[in-house]
């Protein structure tokens, strides 16, 4: 494999990170306009949420699919295929007269970044030398990072100066450009062919399960379990577990799961997608309840923070290169845990510069760790198992994202904004304890393994 990275290879991963960039933008940019929508479709904001959590929930379900569908179809239909999917999901939110119609366009923009995503991080492993993939793999997270670093503040500004529809058609503008850059630079990338067919079985077990989840949570409003979906949660979750570990059919290698240092980084990694988003539903509720900002400034309360996360992303990928995972994941998670700390003693005091400002260096940890642990686990695995570690990470991840926001919509439907958001702070604080331990774990295992 050549050292350097050609223009072309460039403009490839460049052009599948827009659509992932796309649908990412759409969700964090309707964040801010909830008081909005629910104003509009007469509805509260645990229902509104669901313009959020359906869009994740479809990116977590599409994302199960990636090991197969990259070994399975080029990476140039499955570009294509996504780009479809956001463009028709787009104008159906952009137009939508009802909730549901709404929905059902954020479930379609869902499906087309989970193509995508997945498929920009493999085009990274495939096409980049190894000696600088942690760097492009933090070009790679910078571009899709992007996405929240302006969602927010596009949102606001947008909703209050056209209206929230205007959000999604000014938005044709990124597939648009994905197009124009990726035509005849995206191409066929090598991959492991496919023996056998899709575990159709699996794949709906795993389906049901995630959604079961999640609407389980969601009626936690009521402050009652409700057993139905419960059941349906455990009773899928078992079918998916014996159907995977039986099956000669393809969905996930769940032998992965087996692999203490693979497990040790996983959960990290979707506990950082918990918290960022659950942090970045309620932050902007918070302003606009609380000290009445308007969509606009609690939009904007975000864009510092993430933007130079964002930018910083290859410089942590670089970091990684040159040092290993070790210091980027607990000097990342230091800076992580302090500031989650700081923000929850210091609740209801927050102003928006405050905020500004304990948002940018939450960030900045988090970054570091995130893209850090990202790269370290699909590095770690052998050729044939990359792509399964990719989807594996895609999926627990954008489902644990989707518990975020569920989560973070119900403490602040049952405790106020402010105490709404106290509670998911100190939740975050102990979870972030708990990320030192599983770092620890992942470096003892690391050295077993370089010891045998």
């Amino acid at each position: 494999m050549k050292e350097n990275t050609s223009l072309k290879t460039t403009l490839n991963i460049v052009s599948v990170a827009l659509v992932a960039f796309s649908g990412i933008m759409a969700e964090t940019a309707m964040n801010v306009t909830f008081p909005v929508l629910s104003k509009e479709f007469h509805t509260d904001l645990n229902a509104i949420q669901w313009v959020t959590t359906a869009y994740l929930l479809a990116v977590t379900i599409m994302v199960t699919t990636s090991s197969y569908l990259i070994k399975r179809y080029s990476s140039r239909h499955l570009w294509l295929v996504s780009i479809a999917f956001f463009v028709i999901g787009t104008l159906i939110c952009g137009f939508s007269s009802n909730l549901t119609f709404l929905i059902l366009g954020r479930v379609l923009e869902g499906i087309a970044a989970g193509i995508a995503m997945p498929l920009v991080f493999n085009i990274v492993v495939a096409t980049v030398p190894a000696a600088k993939i942690g760097a492009w793999m933090g070009l790679a997270s910078m571009i899709i990072s992007l996405a929240p670093s302006f969602g927010p503040t596009y949102g606001g500004a947008l909703a209050d100066t056209f209206g929230w529809r205007s959000i999604f058609f000014i938005l044709l503008i990124a597939p648009t450009i994905s197009l124009l850059l990726g035509w005849k630079t995206v191409h066929e990338i090598k991959r492991h062919q496919v023996q056998g067919a899709f575990d159709g079985l699996a794949f709906l077990a795993l389906a049901l399960f995630l959604a079961s989840a999640l609407l389980l949570v969601n009626k936690l409003e009521g402050g009652r379990v409700d057993w139905t979906w419960f059941i349906i949660a455990i009773v899928t979750l078992i079918i998916f577990v014996i159907r995977g570990m039986t099956s000669k059919a393809n969905f996930l290698n769940l032998k992965l799961f087996v692999q203490p240092k693979f497990i040790a980084l996983l959960i990290p990694i979707s506990l950082y997608m918990f918290i960022l988003l659950g942090l970045n539903l309620i932050i902007p509720t918070y302003l606009q309840y609380f000290l009445h900002a308007s969509s606009f400034w609690a939009g904007f309360s975000l864009l510092p923070g993430a933007l130079i996360g964002a930018l910083l992303a290859p410089l942590f990928g670089r970091l990684y290169d040159l040092r290993g995972p070790k210091l980027p994941l607990y000097l990342g998670n230091g800076i992580f845990t302090v500031v989650i700390v700081i923000m929850t003693l210091w609740i209801p005091k927050l102003s928006l510069p405050l905020i500004i400002i304990l948002y940018i260096l939450f960030i900045i940890g988090r970054n570091m760790a995130y893209t850090s642990a990202q790269t370290a686990v699909i590095v770690d695995e052998d050729a044939l198992q990359k792509a399964d570690a990719t989807a594996i990470v895609q999926t627990l991840q954008m489902f644990m994202g989707a518990l975020g926001t569920t989560v973070g919509a119900l403490f602040q439907a049952k405790y106020g904004a402010v105490n709404g958001l106290q509670h998911f702070s100190w939740l975050s604080v102990v979870l972030s304890i708990l990320i030192f331990g599983l770092f620890a774990v992942y470096f003892s295992r690391k050295l077993q393994v370089k010891r045998a």
